[in-house]
């Protein structure tokens, strides 16, 4: 019987910044579905807000958002990206995002430029003609901590100054993954999961955004102890988003498969005991 006890941590830089999600793939063309990311000018325009949803495996603190917009106009419009600004919001879960997707209910960062990317020269230019942008906004300032395991929904928004100034959609990415999600009185019954709203493509209604985040806490430690013919395994219990699995040998293309038995919640930690088989198991955490 032996043990694995980590997974692959992110990418991560000397600063200690490291990917909380990455869907942009820079000179991508092939962009087919793009969803409104718009708030028009006054208290009653219409409004539509975009958001990814992000579990961190330990204790983060945001440090940049990135996200691909394209811009849509009409008539003799032509894309002015100073007239709009822009806002990044952070909520604590899906109820607090479809009640006021204007703002989140944990943060919002308001922005009259992007603080990186370009608004003059396009990542891509679409299949469609359309030049799609990657604009990123600083979020170094934030003093919020996002809670291992938590899952929180990050959005993105851009608010028109002058409201003929066109909608700046925000693309799905090439990417699996669960749908991310739109709100707003622009959107039918004000909250849809982009995989249902009109936009059934193969990237499975992920956005083409980017979450780097700083790491303030550590991933859980799986502990694993071989008591005559049982095996003890124990790990923190808050790491309710982590799921323990075991296989015959060690690395990612093995068979992982989750282990059918539930573990009790006692003291803090999450165990389980299981009796020897005679072969050699590892085990791991995955979130």
């Amino acid at each position: 019987m032996s043990s694995l006890a980590s997974l692959t941590a992110p990418a991560q830089t000397s600063s200690g910044v490291e990917t909380g999600f990455c869907r942009i793939v820079r000179g991508w063309t092939n962009y087919s579905t793009a969803f409104n990311a718009t708030h028009d000018t006054g208290a009653e325009g219409d409004f539509a807000t975009v958001a990814s949803f992000y579990t961190p495996p330990a204790d983060t603190r945001p440090v940049e958002y990135g996200v691909i917009v394209i811009w849509l106009g009409s008539g003799n419009q032509h894309l002015d990206f100073t007239r709009f600004d822009f806002r990044v919001g952070i909520w604590g879960s899906v109820e607090a995002f479809q009640q006021d997707p204007r703002q989140g209910d944990l943060a919002t960062f308001a922005f009259a430029a992007p603080t990186g990317g370009s608004t003059t020269v396009p990542d891509a230019t679409t299949l469609g003609g359309r030049p799609a942008y990657e604009l990123r906004f600083s979020l170094t300032n934030a003093t919020l901590t996002l809670t291992q395991c938590q899952t929180y929904l990050i959005g993105f928004a851009a608010r028109a100054r002058v409201q003929q100034d066109g909608e700046i959609y925000v693309p799905t990415a090439p990417s699996e993954g669960p749908s991310d999600a739109q709100a707003g009185n622009l959107v039918p019954f004000g909250f849809n999961y982009l995989i249902n709203a009109g936009g059934l493509t193969i990237y499975s209604g992920q956005l083409a955004t980017e979450l780097l985040v700083q790491a303030l806490g550590t991933r859980p430690t799986l502990l694993v102890r071989l008591q005559a013919h049982t095996i003890h395994l124990s790990w923190s219990s808050r790491a309710g988003c982590y799921t323990l699995e075991s296989a015959d040998g060690p690395g990612p293309v093995c068979n992982w498969l989750p282990v059918a038995e539930s573990p009790q919640a006692t003291n803090d930690l999450f165990s389980l005991s299981l009796p020897t088989t005679g072969t050699t198991r590892f085990f791991r955490l995955a979130q």
